[in-house]
């Protein structure tokens, strides 16, 4: 059943809603990704792994430190798993600039 758009932004402020969100975000983004990974230009790639690096540090990286002081183990999991993501995208185009620049 899709989500009812009159209850956009409800679970704003619930820690655990936050990061399923994150984490549902995540997901998507690493599996959008990995399909278009290898038609990228370096140029496109440099200024994805930048984007993509401050996109963690400025709304990801702060939800993630929230989970750790928290403390709640079901949310440090999520937490990991975001961070597992995100790790693995910067990784996959960190590997693709290297791998273009060796031609």
């Amino acid at each position: 059943m899709p989500a009812d758009p009159r209850n956009a932004g409800k679970d704003k402020g619930t820690l655990e809603m936050e990061l399923k969100n994150l984490l549902t975000s995540a997901r998507i983004r690493k599996m959008e990704y990995e399909a278009i990974v290898d038609e990228l230009e370096e140029d496109e790639l440099k200024y994805d792994l930048f984007e993509y690096k401050e996109y963690y540090e400025t709304n990801v990286k702060p939800y993630i430190d929230k989970a750790y002081k928290n403390g709640n183990e079901k949310l440090v999991a999520m937490a990991e798993e975001i961070k597992g993501i995100f790790e693995e995208i910067i990784d996959m185009i960190t590997a693709r600039i290297e791998e273009l620049s060796k031609k």
